[in-house]
């Protein structure tokens, strides 16, 4: 006589956790939306005209539309529905940004250039805690 064993239950495949799952959902709500990148886009145009009048302390007139460009097609990549890459071109693109213009902003002494480098600064801040803290 034998006895019957009941069957083997098979384990069902677990999902593997999300990669943003220990990053702070305000984080990766406000990484996964294009809006700061579009900003800082708009806010370095919008710097245009002071920097023809009053170069002090501002990037080169060539640099600001560039790195525009640039911050607007990152926020494209993130609205087209590829936030990591996105967030990493930003991040990259703001550590340049600030490599090449900080010090020169923060030395000028004027609202205008510091301002556009703090702006900068906090986008840096933002898309690269969501790029650098995917698992």
């Amino acid at each position: 006589m034998s006895l019957a064993q009941p069957p083997k239950k098979t384990p069902a495949l677990a999902q593997a956790p999300s990669p943003t799952a220990k990053l702070p959902p305000w984080l990766v709500s406000i990484a996964e939306s294009p809006a700061v990148a579009w900003s800082t886009s708009g806010a370095l145009l919008a710097a245009l005209p002071l920097c023809v009048r009053s170069p002090v302390g501002f990037p080169q007139l060539i640099q600001l539309p560039l790195f525009a460009a640039v911050f607007g097609g990152s926020g494209y990549m993130i609205s087209a529905g590829d936030p990591l890459n996105g967030s990493g071109t930003t991040t990259a693109w703001s550590l340049v940004y600030l490599f090449l213009n900080g010090r020169k902003a923060l030395s000028a002494r004027r609202p205008g250039p510091v301002a556009l480098a703090a702006v900068v600064a906090a986008q840096a801040a933002t898309y690269g805690g969501y790029y650098f803290g995917q698992d």
